[in-house]
């Protein structure tokens, strides 16, 4: 764990509230919610998960190791998941069926064309193709429906700083135009692929952070979470480090603002985070993080820099109702909340109730 330094600045930037938004009390701008269903959208789960892929750790086809990034097709509603430690990409179709998109069945890793090397995130199409943040290869990975094998889209394959290198790369999405976005976490930076690749020429293009780690307004912190605001140019970044939630305008002379968290003070209160992962926004503008190492998920709802436990208590366990350093995030077409519970090796998921 590094060491944080207790000199920070938090700088809020407050969201418009929806005609919609209920407010249950309101202190220099900061709006207080008690309960996610006071927030756009009235949405609630239930507080206990059932496991949808999972059977005890290890390689089997309904088996899992240390999971980490989630990503829901909209279209499809395929679910796919980066099997970290069996270094794969599952996918899971609606019918409950699962099949390995990406990677070697049986759990196998390597450095090759056919293999991967602890995936983190995965992003994939309506077609069925994915795109694979193999992170200990540095590369970012296309793998086409039943392909046997993939192909580099980004990234050398070689650990470094040089813009056709890669940090360890820790998740990947593709824009409307088919750039391959992606955050390379050591390298404290968010890049941008054309969605041509050439190996010879191809370089990313720094579109948030590139001034080191550190808590300035102008840097990131091993950038571990990212969502794409692609109409309003926002990226929404978690920095694992500094345990908060950047909101990065994209453009030289747009502000940079904390937007949940308190920047290199973890906590487990309502205001802060701990080391945290996953994120995604809903419809409504909700934000939701995997609050990895405090064992639940968040929801800051608009104007609120206080979040609501949806999911988890707060303890490390394997109950229904419990999480153990959740990592990833995910909602399908009904706003039902999928979890990649990472240290119990499952998928849960949590009941959205009407």
């Amino acid at each position: 764990m590094r060491k944080i330094s207790s000199k920070f600045e938090t700088v809020f930037k407050l969201r418009t509230p929806t005609k919609n938004t209920k407010l249950i009390n309101v202190n220099n701008g900061q709006h207080f919610y008690k309960e996610s269903s006071e927030c756009p959208g009235n949405l609630k789960w239930s507080r206990t998960a059932t496991t949808i892929i999972g059977n005890g750790y290890g390689s089997g086809f309904n088996q899992l190791s240390l999971p980490t990034g989630l990503f829901l097709e909209p279209k499809t509603q395929i679910l796919y998941i980066s099997d970290n430690s069996n270094n794969r990409i599952q996918k899971r179709y609606p019918n409950g069926e699962i099949k390995t998109a990406a990677g070697q069945a049986n759990g196998t890793g390597g450095t090759t064309a056919d293999t991967l090397w602890n995936p983190v995130d995965v992003f994939a199409d309506e077609n069925e193709n994915v795109f694979v943040a193999d992170s200990s290869n540095q590369r970012i990975q296309l793998w086409k429906k039943n392909a046997k094998s993939g192909r580099t889209v980004a990234g050398n394959g070689t650990r470094g700083s040089a813009l056709n290198e890669f940090g360890y790369p820790s998740r990947v999405l593709l824009d409307s135009k088919k750039n391959i976005i992606v955050a390379d976490t050591q390298n404290e930076r968010i890049t941008r692929w054309p969605s041509t690749f050439d190996p010879r020429t191809s370089v990313g293009t720094i579109m948030a952070g590139g001034n080191g780690a550190g808590l300035n307004p102008d840097q990131l912190n091993n950038p571990f979470g990212l969502y794409y605001d692609e109409p309003n140019q926002i990226f929404y970044i978690s920095n694992h480090d500094s345990h908060s939630i950047t909101q990065w305008f994209i453009g030289d002379y747009e502000p940079h603002n904390i937007y949940a968290g308190i920047p290199g003070r973890f906590g487990n209160s309502s205001a802060q985070l701990f080391y945290p992962e996953g994120i995604t926004l809903d419809s409504y503008g909700n934000l939701y993080v995997a609050d990895c190492q405090n064992n639940r998920i968040q929801m800051f709802c608009p104007n609120s820099v206080f979040g609501i436990t949806i999911a988890g208590n707060g303890q490390s366990g394997n109950s229904s109702y419990e999480l153990s350093f959740p990592g990833d995030v995910a909602f399908d077409s009904e706003l039902n909340l999928y979890v990649s519970d990472t240290f119990n090796s499952r998928i849960q998921k949590f009941q959205r109730i009407q």
